[in-house]
Formats: C-alpha cells, structure tokens, sequence
C-alpha cells in the first residue's frame, strides 16, 4: 500500500512559499509566476491525496495542475533573460501545454463518470491518444528549454550567475534522473509504484527549493547593487566637482552634443539594465570617453549615478501627474527604467530625501496648482 504522507510534505512546503512569495512586497514577474507554480503543484499534491476519497472528482482538481512544466520554462527565462523575456508567443506556448493538460483531466473525469458512449468513437479515442504524445512531446520539449535556458551564454556570464545557473541546472538533471531514470534501475513495475509518491515529490522539491535559491540570490545581488549606488553617492570625492580647465578641455564637445541628444531626445535612460557600453556603442566612442564625458562634464561620480539622477527626476513626474496617479509605485519604477521596487525606493530616498509614496503624498497636490519647479 502506497505512503501518501510525502504528497503532505510537498502540500505544505509549496503552500508555505506560494504564500510567502505572495506577499513580499517590492514583487516581481518572476515572484507571480512563482506564486501560479507552487499552486499548481499543491494541487498535484491534492488530488493525489484525494484520489481515493473523491473518485472522479479528482480530475476536477487535476485542471488545476497545468502550470507546472510550462510555468516553470517561463520562469527560467525570467530568471535567466534580463531583457524581454516573456512575449505573447512564449505565453501562447504555455498555455497551449496548459490546454492539453486540461483536456486529458476533463477526459478522465468524463470516463469516470459514464465510460459507455465514449469508446463507441473510434474518432475520439485517437484523438485522445493524439493529444496525450503531443502533450508528452511537447513537455519533454519545454524541460529540455528550461535546461537550456539556465545555461545559455554561459561563458559570459559573471561568477554569480554562473553559480545560479549551475544551481538551476543541476537540479533540473537529478530531478528528470530521480524522476524517469533512477527508479527503473534500482525498483521494480511493482516498487516504482509503490515509492512513487516518494519519487514525485523529492523531484517536485529539488526544483522548487532552486528556483527559490536562484530569485534569492538574484535578490542579494540586487540589494548590493543599490547599496553600492547609495555608497557612490555619498562618497563623492571633492576632485570631481573640483576638475581643472584641463579635464574639461580633453571632452570632445561632439561627444557632449551626442550624449544631451540621447538623453533628452531619446530618453535612453529609461531603458532597464542600461550600461556605459549601451552609450558607447549609440554614440560609437569608447566607453572611457563617454566615462570621461560624464565625471568632467556632467560632474557626476560615475554612470549609475548621471542616469539615476534623470530616472529619478522623470519619476518624481510621473508620480505627481494626474494622468498617472492612479499607477502603482511599481508601474512607475519600471516605467523611469528601474529594474526592481527596491532599488527605486533606495535610489529615490538618497536623491530626494523621501521614499516615492511619501513624495507623491506630499507633493501631488501641487502639480495640479502649477508649481512644476518642483520637478524642474
């Protein structure tokens, strides 16, 4: 007789995180598909339990276990992809694996319940198996995907990632081995179904605590980001607004014409993830020059500090306009080109003294009286 008490175990810890996830404050996408994957898999959890108890009602439940290898593809690529990595099509991938997982349950359920008219249709029962090898296909497809998607450009990524994406992967391999090959080698037809709640729930583990490992250390490099962007700005040594008529002499004014241009006219520091090499390339100079261009002319102490100084000011509008009082301090942090809420609330307060939601508390009321200096 199987042991169910491992379905509790893989319950209770995906219930735990779902929630904790859910109510962290300064959340991201991948936190939300986090949020839908760790319910997925509770319900995985549940109907397995519940099987004996409620029959057929088990495939009720089981329409909820579709986002379990799609979701967690989409969260690989949100983990290891900085710049656009969900679109329409890669959610329309997703949810046609979803489609098919619900498909195959409402076809179970139905069977349940009247199995008679069903196997007179010969058309049915083979679209029936049809759509289980795509399903089958299709999630062998999107494992492989996740796998990759941890180790692409791997040879560039830094010491950090690098061990994010080792983390990511290597739980992915002894979860698919613990999960399809392991078992076959040491256990018989007979045992494999007896240690099978076993076996699905030590896989099903082995990736949640990765992934959770993987946001939490992406986490800590952000929080050490932001803290080293406060660090620069109160370290700013008295040589930089100090520089001789020399410095000033060795920027190229054409440099400076194209700097201005991609900030005020292209708005180039609204984009995420933006670096010095981002400059360079738009304007084709090397890096230094542009680092130059920035310390002597623009009397700024480096290049995180001259585009946060313009994100920040596009923000405090954006928080004071009627048109946008209704956005969330989150939409607004994306929007002004700040990759996390935490890093905008960090980098705001230690330009402008106040957190954002403080700010637009104190000062929306003025926008609509037409003190603009205030943003000026």
């Amino acid at each position: 007789m199987q042991n169910y008490s491992p379905y509790y175990l893989l319950l209770f810890v995906c219930m735990g995180l779902m929630f904790l996830n859910a109510l962290k404050k300064d959340k991201q996408l991948v936190h939300y598909l986090f949020v839908i994957f760790c319910g997925s898999l509770c319900m995985v959890a549940a109907q397995k339990l519940s099987a004996q108890s409620i029959g057929a009602y088990q495939y009720l439940i089981g329409l909820f276990t579709c986002a379990t290898c799609n979701v967690s593809w989409l969260i690989a690529r949100t983990l290891f992809r900085e710049h656009s990595p969900i679109s329409r099509r890669h959610v329309t991938f997703a949810a046609t694996i979803a489609g098919l997982i619900m498909f195959n349950q409402t076809w179970h359920y139905l069977v349940s319940l009247d199995p008679q008219p069903l196997p007179t249709s010969d058309i049915i029962w083979r679209l029936k198996q049809g759509v289980n090898e795509v399903t089958i296909l299709l999630s062998t497809s999107i494992l492989a995907l996740s796998f990759w998607e941890a180790f692409r450009g791997y040879s560039k990524k830094t010491q950090s990632q690098k061990m994010q994406s080792v983390i990511f992967g290597s739980a992915w391999v002894l979860a698919v081995f613990n999960a399809s090959i392991f078992p076959k080698f040491i256990f018989s037809a007979a045992e494999i179904e007896l240690y099978n709640p076993i076996i699905i729930t030590s896989s099903a583990l082995l990736i949640v605590f990765a992934m959770q490992g993987v946001m939490l250390l992406q986490a800590k490099v952000i929080n050490n980001q932001a803290l080293k962007q406060e660090d620069d700005i109160g370290t700013i040594n008295n040589d930089t607004f100090n520089l001789n008529e020399n410095c000033n002499q060795d920027v190229e004014p054409e440099l400076i014409v194209g700097i201005t241009k991609l900030i005020n006219e292209q708005q180039l520091y609204l984009k995420a993830s933006l670096k010095i090499s981002d400059f360079a390339q738009a304007l084709m100079v090397p890096e230094y020059k542009v680092s130059r261009a920035i310390r002597y002319h623009y009397k700024a102490a480096n290049f995180n500090l001259f585009i946060n100084q313009y994100r920040v000011k596009y923000a405090k509008k954006l928080l004071i306009n009627d048109q946008t009082k209704e956005w969330s301090i989150l939409s607004i942090a994306l929007e002004s080109g700040f990759s996390s809420l935490a890093t905008f609330n960090r980098v705001f307060k230690s330009i402008v003294g106040d957190i954002p939601n403080e700010y637009r508390k104190q000062n929306g009321g003025y926008y609509n009286k037409g003190i603009r200096e205030l943003v000026d």
